[in-house]
């Protein structure tokens, strides 16, 4: 099984490789996929901070509910990012992205993550947040 935080930045490096699709978008449109892609990156920093606590203490009750609830969250942003791309990026490419959202929901995928939290783990949820921020920034400053 492909670890969630693997998985999650995945999907936000297509996503970033994406963005110059939506140049040409409505000002609304890209407005939308930045206030996503800022809602993801601020999600994606309060699981890393929960995961940083948890890998100082194991038995943080408190971080592990922190850290599965925002993971449990970030499907749905990114699905209105995927929806928000929908006919602005090739349909095979959004049905990929589709099956891989599908992929984050696996049962059990989340909470093996955070069962199994070490640095790889931390690093790549602090990536695919870097990842979300410059898409919102770039989408603002086009």
């Amino acid at each position: 099984m492909i670890d969630f935080t693997k998985r999650l930045l995945d999907i936000a490096r297509t996503i970033k490789e994406w963005s110059g699709a939506l140049v040409d978008a409505s000002g609304a449109r890209r407005e939308r996929v930045a206030r996503y892609a800022e809602a993801v990156a601020d999600t994606l920093g309060r699981a890393g901070e929960a995961f940083q606590r948890l890998e100082r203490s194991a038995t943080d009750k408190e971080a592990r509910r922190v850290a599965i609830r925002e993971l449990g969250r970030l499907a749905g942003y990114v699905e209105g990012i995927v929806t928000a791309l929908d006919g602005r990026v090739d349909g095979r490419r959004i049905a990929g992205l589709k099956r891989r959202l599908e992929g984050l929901a696996l049962e059990g995928l989340i909470a093996d993550s955070v069962a199994r939290i070490d640095r790889a783990r931390i690093e790549r949820l602090a990536s695919a947040e870097g990842y979300f921020r410059a898409l919102a920034d770039g989408l603002r400053t086009s």
